[in-house]
């Protein structure tokens, strides 16, 4: 069968690595590594935490702090969550015990089998001289080719590295590969689609030397290449067409992901050279020259997971997509301390963190020509008309709020002084608009930072903060004596405030220039706003409460930038109002596409360093600029904006010795299956060194000379003998010594053998069942619900919080984080997709009518033609030629015709029992309200609408019009009130005796429960239940019923729509002398949750013989493979 042997996996997966650097290291380096590692200066317990070897050890007590897949005897697990006894860990003195996300991401490592990519030896940081030497640092060299023996076999200079690196360890390549299977491999490389039999043919018959180089360019040229290779990097830019986890307020789809994926598609078919892909993807809007639809590129830093809505996390995300993605480099590890093992320190990272918080985002609409008149106008109109309900809302708020931070001045400086004491972003939402604002004490403290201490109005502020409070009292007369010095410079309204009266504390402080404030400020407001009623000095004051940047007033910027500014309920409005406009354009037929883009903020201030990451604990004051491992000696701060478009031209710079090497190493990994260099982003010092070097460099080089031509790369690799190489070798004497010396292959003297990967799959099958839907860009289209799409699945809903469990268990990309390259499992699901799967049931059924109308090639042989019977038309070995010619590409062996006929034959047979067999199914789901005083439903509605696991009103659950009813194979939930009691119908197929069995449940302690009868239609009411929190067993012992005859199972709510779930699957089972039984002697029996289903026209009838024909050959490794 396929899909059951492994091809091999690395130690740790992406998205392990990912868990372990952002959950699990930070917190060990913060709370652990002080008294546990070898940086301590006093190890505690014998307990080293910074190993992997150590961690799973333990200390002195003799129990593994960690135990893999077992957290119960994971001793460290005890610790932190403080279920010892005796040791809780980190101590109280220390900090105290972590947070339950913290003790739950502990928890989830554990299960996860404890992924950890340290040293089995206590973990030491290398020297930054050291790290600053590693080979990834150096500037790309232009290195000789090197001299081989075999000379005959090097088609171009890569073939001398490769041959170079074979012959030194006594090795030679395989021989080239079969011509249909080259056309195969080619294919599928670039377009992600196998070839036609006619392409096939073509290039079996073209003996012209260049005749691999004209199937190449041909692919290249084809829009499909975009397609295929634009989906790689969408692996890299972590797309999704969902914001993943967001509040209620918030709308979940992004307006602008297809318009970003399309835009990728495109660059790449245009082969856009490589350093501008990464300049439009940083800053289009800063580009000169760049079109309007360039501004779609941009999606690559706005289309990350929302966090709900914690800027510091978002901004990780951007940090993380673009330094593992075009640099190799793990940044996002700096964020709480200097980096492990590569040279890039704390101050590093907080310098990109002010590159992307200088800016905040913006919607723009793209081109509409593809759009009707018509309908972009009344999209316009609508748009119109949210937009200003939005912006005059939001207006209205922001001045009630300023107004709030304007009156509150003392208690927001007072509070400036303890900030490390407020809450993150995750718990601002519990903030009332009473009272005081985190996210404003924060601006208020960086404002504060941000004065200088001759400041006109903050200079005693500074002053008198650098006092201790115990001294306080004692030494602020001594304050206000120097304070006189800067008399030229000091604001005469504050000098005087303090002359007058010494203050006793750093409240008093705060109260004496809140004072100040207010007193300016309503002397403004007497004056009708007249600013000439102010003096000089009094306007310098007001200044502080009304200026652009003015820590006292809500920041211009997108609501996901502000929204934090505000109360709970004004929130929860403006993302509703928001949510209209953001919906309007997502499902409005009319809207044109739409990017989000990055524009720098007017005003730009340098960040500050987060102490152990925390934005509450801030240190000092870091410049934006690029990194300094790859930064000349004068080292500048960016100087224009945010500096994001010197950041995109550093990025994209040919003195980046980074950013060459690790695109032509993606470009290396999708053709042969794995890297020059093993981890494709991560090119820090614990990265293995690259397979081949020189080979690496000479590509890169090339790469950038050629004007960063992706499409020359391929052109290049794809010529090389060393690609042309076979994957099969015969296992001679010789083959297996060389599998001996290099048995993973990394020295490729072979081709790699690679499995298919989903969308290629995907794709493959629609291809061969001719319903591929090549129709190119466009929103997402659904994928897993019938009726099922047939676009490339480029163009499938990604939805990034209920990833659909398919793409999970075919090894997806992960879209909540950068993946630099996917795992590759073998799972038991992945051989019941394609044994039970309704998409793969349709393409067989698609393939066996494309087969079976003999549209396609003609065969040259033929064989003893079949008896034709209802299974189709008479068979012969045309059918199974045919069938090959689609699915393969090529004509059946001898053999495999024997093989295939016979199949059809025995499939035949059982065709007609199973056919025969076949019995519409007696239940029918549906909603009614039931008569208390006749006994009876008063009447049966259908449910309209069947999710693939659930009947319900609509696609949305609850409906707006039918509410909650729902039935499941298991039970349901009432509906909203006791006119909709939702019905189990049991239609009898027969006449005879019946016993009717099953547990009613209700599972919930909250609300007033349910009601539930059963109703037969010649007998009335069998039975009636009024259950909160309980469970009854309701059965019938002996009914008889006749053909036709009905049996409802009722449930409406009690009272009131409150936790109305309930569990009821009856079994219906024949009793009595006449009951009809099996050959085995089992009565008849209906079981509800068994046989479950949707439509009755959707009861899929059995696989004829041709169809599980189909289906066996869509099933098979040649299909599911590349050799």
């Amino acid at each position: 069968m396929a899909l059951l042997l492994p091809l091999g996996a690395r130690e740790l997966s992406p998205e392990q690595l990912d868990f372990f650097e952002k959950r699990i290291r930070p917190v060990l380096a913060d709370r652990c590594y002080p008294c546990h590692s070898a940086e301590a200066d006093d190890l505690k317990s014998g307990l080293w935490l910074d190993s992997k070897e150590g961690i799973r050890k333990g200390g002195i007590s003799g129990k593994p702090a960690i135990v893999p897949h077992n957290p119960a005897s994971s001793f460290l697990l005890e610790a932190i969550a403080y279920k010892h006894e005796k040791v809780q860990m980190p101590p109280k003195k220390a900090g105290g015990q972590l947070s339950e996300t913290q003790i739950a991401d502990f928890i989830a490592w554990v299960n996860m089998g404890a992924p950890d990519p340290r040293d089995n030896v206590v973990a030491t940081r290398k020297s930054s001289i050291n790290a600053k030497e590693h080979w990834a640092f150096q500037p790309v060299r232009n290195p000789p080719l090197p001299t081989v023996k075999t000379r005959k076999w090097a088609r171009t200079p890569v073939d001398q590295f490769i041959l170079a690196k074979l012959e030194e360890n006594g090795l030679h390549p395989s021989s080239p590969a079969e011509k249909r299977t080259l056309i195969r491999r080619a294919t599928f490389d670039l377009t992600g689609l196998p070839p036609t039999f006619e392409e096939v043919e073509s290039f079996v018959n073209d003996k012209s030397p260049d005749a691999f180089a004209k199937v190449v360019d041909r692919l290249l040229a084809s829009q499909h290449y975009g397609e295929r290779w634009g989906r790689h990097w969408l692996d890299v830019a972590r797309y999704a067409d969902t914001k993943g986890y967001v509040y209620g307020r918030e709308e979940t789809k992004f307006v602008h992901s297809y318009a970003y994926r399309d835009w990728v598609v495109r660059a790449l078919n245009e082969d856009m050279p490589y350093d501008e892909f990464l300049r439009l993807q940083l800053a289009a809007d800063q580009m000169d020259g760049a079109d309007r639809e360039a501004l779609a590129a941009m999606g690559f830093l706005t289309l990350g997971r929302r966090f709900l809505g914690v800027v510091h996390d978002i901004i990780d995300d951007r940090i993380d997509v673009v330094t593992r993605g075009t640099l190799g480099l793990t940044v996002s590890c700096a964020r709480c301390h200097d980096h492990k093992y590569d040279p890039i320190p704390t101050a590093d990272y907080y310098s990109l963190y002010g590159v992307f918080s200088g800016g905040s985002e913006r919607a723009v609409p793209l081109s509409s020509s593809a759009i009707s008149a018509k309908a972009y106008l009344e999209f316009e109109n609508e748009l119109k008309r949210r937009e200003e309900k939005y912006q005059s809302t939001l207006s209205a708020k922001r001045e009630e709020q300023n107004k709030n931070f304007r009156s509150q001045v003392t208690e927001y400086l007072a509070a400036a002084l303890d900030v490390h004491k407020f809450p993150s972003e995750e718990f601002y939402s519990f903030v009332q608009s009473d009272e005081v604002n985190p996210v404003v004490v924060r601006r208020w403290s960086s404002y504060l930072v941000g004065t200088k201490k001759d400041d006109p109005i903050w200079a005693p502020w500074h002053a008198f903060a650098a006092l201790r409070e115990e001294e306080f009292a004692a030494k602020a007369s001594e304050i206000i004596s120097p304070l006189t010095k800067l008399a030229e410079k000091l604001n005469p309204i504050v000098r005087a405030a303090f002359e007058e009266k010494p203050p006793g504390s750093m409240r008093e402080v705060a109260t004496l220039y809140g004072n100040l404030f207010d007193s300016v400020e309503n002397k403004w407001k007497e004056a009708a706003g007249n600013t000439k009623a102010l003096s000089k000095d009094e306007e310098q004051l007001r200044q502080v409460l009304y200026a652009a940047n003015s820590p006292a007033a809500v920041p211009t910027g997108a609501l996901v930038d502000i929204e934090w500014y505000f109360d709970e309920p004004s929130r929860v409005q403006l993302g509703k109002l928001f949510v209209e406009l953001e919906r309007w354009i997502v499902q409005s037929p009319g809207a044109p596409p739409y990017a989000v883009i990055m524009e720098d903020r007017v005003t730009q201030m340098n960040p500050r360093i987060f102490l152990r990451g925390s934005p509450s604990n801030k240190g000092e004051e870091v410049p934006r600029r690029f990194l300094e491992i790859l930064s000349s000696a004068d080292r500048k701060p960016f100087e224009k904006g945010s500096g994001r478009r010197e950041l995109a031209e550093a990025i994209a710079s040919k003195d980046n010795p980074l950013t060459a090497r690790v695109m032509i190493n993606r470009i290396w990994s999708h053709h042969f299956g794995a890297g020059l260099v093993q981890t494709t982003s991560d090119f820090g010092v614990r990265a293995e060194p690259a397979s081949h070097p020189e080979l690496l460099d000479w590509l890169a080089q090339r790469f950038m000379d050629e004007g960063w031509s992706i499409k020359k790369m391929h052109r290049l690799i794809m010529l090389s003998a060393v690609y042309q190489q076979s994957s099969d070798e015969p296992a001679t004497k010789g083959q297996m010594q060389v599998a001996a010396v290099d048995p993973e292959n990394k020295l490729l003297w072979r081709m790699n053998r690679m499995r298919l990967d989903f969308e290629s799959l995907r794709d493959a099958l629609l291809f061969a069942s001719g319903e591929l839907d090549l129709r190119s860009g466009g929103k997402a289209e659904e994928f897993f619900k019938p009726p099922f799409s047939k676009r490339r699945s480029i163009y499938g809903y990604i939805d990034r919080q209920f990833l659909p469990g398919t793409l999970r268990i075919f090894d997806f990309a992960n879209p909540d984080m950068h993946t630099p390259q996917r795992s590759e499992t073998t799972v038991p699901q992945q051989a019941l997709f394609f044994l039970n799967g309704k998409f793969v049931v349709e393409q067989a059924r698609a393939l066996a009518t494309r087969i079976e109308s003999g549209t396609d090639s003609q065969p040259t042989q033929k064989l003893k033609k079949m008896k034709a019977g209802n299974n189709g038309p008479a068979l012969s070995a045309k059918t199974i030629q045919n069938f090959y010619r689609v699915v393969y590409q090529r004509d059946p062996t001898p053999r495999q015709l024997h093989a295939g006929l016979s199949f059809l034959q025995s499939a035949e047979t059982v065709w007609q029992e199973e056919s025969a067999s076949r019995i519409p199914s007696a239940w029918k789901y549906g909603y009614g309200e039931f008569d208390a005083s006749a006994q009876s439903l008063k009447e049966f509605k259908e449910l309209p609408h069947f999710t693939g696991e659930a009947w319900q009103g609509g696609r949305n659950w609850p409906d707006a019009k039918l509410g909650w009813l729902q039935l499941t194979e298991t039970g349901g939930h009432a509906g909203n009130n006791l006119q909709h009691a939702v019905v189990r119908r049991w239609v009898s197929p027969v006449d005879g005796a019946i016993s009717i069995e099953g547990i009613l449940q209700h599972e919930r302690a909250r609300g007033e429960g349910i009601r539930a009868y059963m109703v037969s239609s010649r007998q009335g009411l069998l039975g009636n239940w009024i259950l909160h929190n309980q469970s009854a067993d309701a059965k019938v012992e002996n009914l008889e019923v006749k053909k036709g005859d009905t049996i409802d199972f009722v449930v409406s709510i009690h009272t009131s729509l409150n936790n109305n779930d309930f569990l009821w699957a009856p079994l219906i089972r024949m009793v009595g002398p006449k009951a009809v039984r099996d050959v085995n002697g089992y009565a008849r029996e209906w079981n509800a949750k068994k046989e479950f289903r949707g439509p009755s026209d959707a009861i899929e009838k059995p696989l004829t013989a041709l169809e599980k024909y189909a289906q066996v050959l869509l099933l098979s490794n040649e299909f599911l493979f590349v050799d």
